[in-house]
């Protein structure tokens, strides 16, 4: 029988309240450990940078970033195509988050758009998405069901078609 967990190897606290609703992302994670199937690794980068994790649903996407504000700008990548998006109901707010998949490593600070800084959010057809915020950063961004994300092993494939549904109904119901 094992001792008492050394504290740094404890769980994670989940938020009190409406629990994150499941997600093929799957189970959140501390460390990821190199033989961790794609969904936990990318959970683990999320983790590491937001506040209140486990209220998010996660989705990831491809896409572009532009940022015009300098106090931005100096946080961030310049080559962003590569996101974690965290979306929550209540307060109803999205943390977009830039990642490398081949390092498996943030590519800039985690950008939040809720409704206090976001000027548009707009859902196309084929799953397109721009989101707007008042500092001038702007994302045109893909989600799709079943993705091939480019890592270190190679093409990995994630399916997330329950996420993308349930992204898609989030953002219709967005008002900006």
């Amino acid at each position: 029988m094992k001792g008492p967990v050394p504290r740094e190897d404890a769980p994670r606290h989940i938020p009190a309240g409406r629990p994150a609703r499941p997600t093929t992302l799957g189970h959140m994670s501390d460390d990821p450990e190199p033989d961790e199937p794609l969904h936990q690794r990318l959970h683990a980068i999320f983790d590491g940078q937001v506040m209140n994790y486990g209220a998010y649903n996660l989705l990831y996407a491809s896409g572009s970033a532009r940022h015009l504000d300098d106090a931005v700008v100096q946080h961030q990548s310049p080559d962003q195509h590569h996101f974690i998006i965290g979306y929550r109901r209540a307060p109803a707010e999205l943390v977009i988050a830039p990642f490398d998949p081949a390092a498996m490593e943030p590519l800039g600070l985690p950008m939040p758009a809720d409704n206090t800084n976001t000027v548009a959010l707009q859902l196309f057809p084929e799953r397109r998405v721009r989101i707007e915020t008042t500092s001038g950063s702007r994302f045109d961004l893909q989600v799709s069901p079943l993705v091939e994300v480019p890592t270190a092993r190679g093409e990995e494939i994630l399916e997330q078609e329950d996420d993308v549904e349930d992204f898609a109904e989030f953002i219709r119901h967005q008002v900006v």
